[in-house]
């Protein structure tokens, strides 16, 4: 005689494993979505807001206005404030007492431009930069590019009175040119090339690289 058994017997069917498996794939889904997705999320968000703090300081540094001499440049994600040779030092000069009063006017209404309006709140860095011509030898250059850098860069704090911490200088020689084209058709000196220039970079609240180096900056002591 057949054996009678009921849908009990044949126990709790496919439905459960199905459960297991969706279940599972749904935690690799939360994991893949926190290990890519959030990540990409927050490097979009500092975009957004470096791209934004980039546009308030470019109109407010155009708005101010420009002097001849002087270029306000979009280069990636910071703004560069190009500063021709001859407004800065006469050729193979860089000591603090032989910067130019053209130079020392531009680099005045720049930090009073960057004081009055706030601006100063918004950058992290303001890195200097000098620059040479392909004129004299190796070692003259490097001087020379780095010295007007750290020239400049002591102006800023001392004379238009930039946070210490907010200024970097760094020098580097005849290796970029203005025109790096035409530097590679011509052996040309180029007089263009002998330049100082100002590297803006926001303030990225999310950056925490940025937070870092800031904490660690040690300024001056009040009266020092």
């Amino acid at each position: 005689m057949a054996s009678m058994h009921s849908e009990a017997d044949e126990g709790p069917g496919p439905w459960p494993a199905f459960a297991d498996l969706l279940g599972a794939t749904t935690l690799l889904f939360l994991i893949l979505f926190a290990a890519v997705a959030i990540p990409a999320l927050k490097r979009s968000g500092e975009a957004d807001a470096r791209e934004s703090s980039l546009n308030a300081i470019e109109h407010r540094l155009r708005q101010a206005g420009t002097r001849d001499g002087v270029r306000v440049l979009r280069v990636g994600d910071y703004l560069l404030v190009r500063i021709e040779g001859d407004a800065t030092f006469p050729t193979d000069r860089y000591e603090l007492g032989q910067l130019k009063p053209e130079g020392k006017r531009i680099l005045k209404a720049f930090g009073a431009f960057l004081r009055s309006d706030s601006v100063l709140r918004e950058i992290d860095q303001i890195q200097v930069v000098g620059h040479t011509s392909r004129e004299g030898t190796e070692e003259r250059n490097w001087i020379l590019s780095s010295s007007r850098a750290a020239t400049v860069a002591l102006f800023l704090i001392d004379s238009a009175r930039i946070e210490p911490c907010k200024v970097s200088a760094l020098g580097r020689s005849r290796y970029y040119p203005v025109d790096p084209a035409a530097a590679r058709a011509s052996a040309r000196v180029d007089q263009q090339d002998r330049r100082i220039e100002l590297e803006i970079r926001p303030v990225l609240p999310t950056d925490t690289v940025q937070k870092a180096r800031r904490a660690s900056c040690v300024g001056p002591r009040a009266g020092a």
